[in-house]
């Protein structure tokens, strides 16, 4: 188990971050957290396998392949949500 959970509000902060800052095209400033990220165009196969990296790697979670489905990708607030979650769940602690 993660030695601390991160807040909910935290993650969201910290990925719409790093989803700004690596897939907004040059000169976007922001991104709603309820935004459709996988019909703008945001959230591209590629995108996704990257954002998944990320997450593993900053929160230390494994995201079992099941769980790696549009509606747990759709906005910022739901994947925030997802991550939320997953730090609760055993089979997550990478």
């Amino acid at each position: 188990m993660p030695e601390e959970t991160v807040a909910q509000d935290e993650i969201l902060a910290e990925l719409t971050s790093f989803v700004e800052r690596r897939f907004l095209p040059e000169g976007t400033a922001s991104i709603e957290s309820d935004a459709p990220l996988l019909q703008l165009g945001i959230l591209t196969s590629l995108n996704t396998t990257e954002l998944i990296a990320h997450i593993q790697e900053q929160y230390r979670l494994y995201i079992p392949p099941e769980h790696i489905v549009g509606r747990n990708f759709k906005t910022l607030d739901a994947i925030s949500s997802f991550v939320f979650r997953l730090q609760g769940d055993p089979a997550a602690m990478a």
